[in-house]
C-alpha cells in the first residue's frame, strides 16, 4: 500500500531564528520582529477545511505558543504533534544559543496538551534535530518523529531511531536537476507548480508532504495574501493531494509504528 503522510508546521508567522536568543520571531513587516499568529490561525482554517472536503487527515505539528494564542478547535480528528514551543533551533546552529532540548519540549508538549491534545509525534523546528535532540524527544515518551530529510534512492519508507519510528521528508532531484524537497513552501512562494509534487511521488511508495499553516495566507516575499490569493494557493496544494492520491496512495496519519 502507498502512503501519503501530509504535514503541516503550525508555527508563527513567516517565522526567523533570531541571533542571540532562543525564541523565533516573525519576518519584519514594518513593525518588527516579534512574533505574529494572525496568518498561521487564518492557514490553519484554510488547511482544516481543504483537508476535511477530501477526507484526509493531516498531521499537525503545532508550537506550544501557537497552541496557547490560537484557537486550534477546527483541528478535531487530525493527528497532533508537537513542534517546540517557541520554534527554537534546538541544534543552536542558526543562533548562536543551545537550548535544553528537554526543557523546551516539555514545555511544549504540556502546552500543546493542555490547549489541543496529547502529542503523538515531533518535528523539530527548521528540521534541525541531532542525537541530543532525539534522545529528549525519547525520554518525553514520544514514539514518532518527521525531523530528517532522505533523499529519494534511499529509504523513504518509515525506519526505527531507538524506539521511536522516524517518518523522513524526501528531497529529489527534478527533471532539470534541481533539489525538490516534499515541503510545498517554494509553490506557496510562486516558484513551484503543484505538479512538481506529484510527479516526484511517482517513484514512490511512500512520501510524507509537509507545509506551513501561515504560508496559506501569507508569503515571505509578499506578505499577507488577499482571498483570491489564498483561494488561488488552496487550489495548489488540493491539486498536489489529489494528484498523488491519484496515483494509488492512501492517506494516513504520523505516529508510533502500527503492528501489522
Amino acid at each position: 500500500m502507498r502512503r501519503l503522510y501530509f504535514t503541516v508546521d503550525a508555527d508563527r508567522d513567516a517565522n526567523i531564528p533570531i541571533p542571540g536568543q532562543e525564541a523565533a520571531g516573525s519576518t519584519d513587516r514594518g513593525s518588527g520582529t516579534a512574533p505574529r499568529f494572525s496568518s498561521t490561525g487564518r492557514g490553519m482554517g484554510v488547511l482544516a477545511e481543504l483537508l476535511d472536503s477530501l477526507g484526509v487527515k493531516g498531521t499537525f505539528f503545532i508550537e506550544g505558543r501557537t497552541a496557547e494564542v490560537v484557537d486550534c478547535a477546527v483541528l478535531g480528528g487530525h493527528a497532533i504533534g508537537l513542534h517546540g514551543y517557541d520554534h527554537e533551533d534546538l541544534t543552536g546552529a542558526s543562533t548562536g544559543v543551545l537550548p535544553d532540548p528537554d526543557a523546551v519540549i516539555g514545555r511544549g508538549f504540556a502546552a500543546v496538551t493542555d490547549a489541543v491534545s496529547r502529542p503523538v509525534a515531533f518535528r523539530a523546528p527548521y528540521m534541525a534535530a541531532d542525537g541530543r535532540v532525539m534522545d529528549a524527544v525519547d525520554r518525553a515518551g514520544i514514539r514518532a518523529d518527521s525531523s530528517f530529510y532522505t533523499e529519494v534512492g534511499g529509504c523513504t519508507e518509515p525506519y526505527t531511531i531507538g524506539r521511536i519510528t522516524e517518518y523522513p521528508v524526501p528531497k529529489a532531484r527534478d527533471s532539470n536537476g534541481k533539489t525538490i524537497a516534499a515541503y510545498l513552501w517554494p509553490m506557496h512562494e510562486g516558484r513551484r507548480a503543484p505538479e512538481d509534487y506529484v510527479h516526484m511521488a511517482e517513484g514512490m511508495d511512500s512520501i510524507v508532504l509537509a507545509t506551513h499553516t501561515w504560508h496559506m495566507a501569507e508569503t515571505v516575499s509578499g506578505g499577507p495574501m488577499d482571498q483570491g490569493a489564498v483561494r488561488r494557493n488552496a487550489d495548489g496544494v488540493r491539486a498536489v493531494i489529489e494528484g498523488i492520491l491519484d496515483l494509488g496512495f492512501r492517506a494516513e496519519t504520523i505516529g508510533p509504528r502500527r503492528s501489522p
